[in-house]
């Protein structure tokens, strides 16, 4: 059962990533479009790489009894006399595969004395061990090895793999949250702040942010290299916001004492400054 699962693990997972990735870099170089940068986009990218593994697999086993996975674990899927599989029997697991993987195709495989799934009871088949013997896991290493060439070669190498791993990051939550939402149960989502969660990577350079001239914000002081500090008010000494005086009626002002000599005050201690009444 574990190696089954493993198995699997490879022909979908693994080699599901892989075309993800190669859908990831031709995206990205513009050459297919036909997923739009956002969540959808991002889900449709995901859908296509594992329908693309389904069919991979289906193909696989019509024509060689076999997969990647399953011959890295010594595995092959024929008749229960030993004949070959053949298109329709594989076509038939793989049509039932979902089922197995949601419902019964654990306590099937476990409980059935062939260890059978929903799948391989339906189209006449049984997985037992490989006919090529000891062959059986090199070869499935070899060719696993170079799936993972191509990708560096003609997927985008480690760049791609990095851009799909951040996607699926960023997209598990709001899936998580959808099929939750099927059987009613709200499930809270955020994102971090600053733009669209989602989205395949853009070579467009961003926008630059407007400056004070085209949002009509007027410059600070900081920014003219002026002082800060109160405007001047036109008089000398006087305060600011400050209202002159009106001096008492009928005073004439006086001459004040020179500032370079010495001032002296008068012998009835008022001010030099103090105006005289008329």
């Amino acid at each position: 059962m574990l190696a089954r699962f493993l198995a699997f693990a490879i022909d979908f997972v693994v080699i599901g990533f892989v075309i993800a990735t190669f859908e990831f870099n031709l995206l990205d170089r513009g050459i297919l479009t036909f997923a739009s940068r956002d969540e959808n986009g991002f889900l449709t990218l995901t859908a296509v790489a594992l329908g693309a593994a389904l069919v991979f697999a289906l193909l696989s086993e019509a024509l060689f009894g076999t997969t990647i996975g399953k011959l890295v674990f010594a595995l092959h899927v024929r008749r229960p006399d030993g004949g070959h599989a053949g298109v329709g029997r594989a076509a038939v697991r793989s049509v039932l595969r979902p089922i197995d993987l949601v419902v019964v195709g654990p306590v099937l495989a476990l409980a059935t004395p062939r260890h059978q799934r929903a799948g391989d009871l339906a189209a006449g088949t049984v997985v037992s061990r490989s006919s090529l013997g000891a062959l059986a896991v090199p070869l499935g290493v070899a060719l696993l090895a170079l799936l993972v060439w191509a990708q560096f070669s003609f997927g985008g190498g480690l760049g791609s793999a990095l851009g799909v791993s951040a996607q699926a990051a960023n997209a598990a939550p709001d899936v998580y949250a959808r099929i939750a939402g099927l059987f009613g149960v709200v499930v809270p989502v955020s994102h971090a702040p600053g733009g669209a969660p989602f989205g395949l990577p853009s070579n467009s350079p961003q926008p630059a942010s407007p400056g004070p001239e085209a949002t009509g914000e007027q410059p600070g002081p900081a920014a003219t290299g002026g002082a800060i500090g109160p405007a001047p008010t036109g008089g000398t000494g006087a305060a600011p916001g400050a209202e002159p005086s009106d001096a008492a009626p009928g005073a004439e002002p006086t001459d004040a004492a020179p500032e370079s000599g010495p001032s002296s005050a008068p012998s009835d201690g008022s001010s030099a400054n103090t105006p005289i009444p008329g």
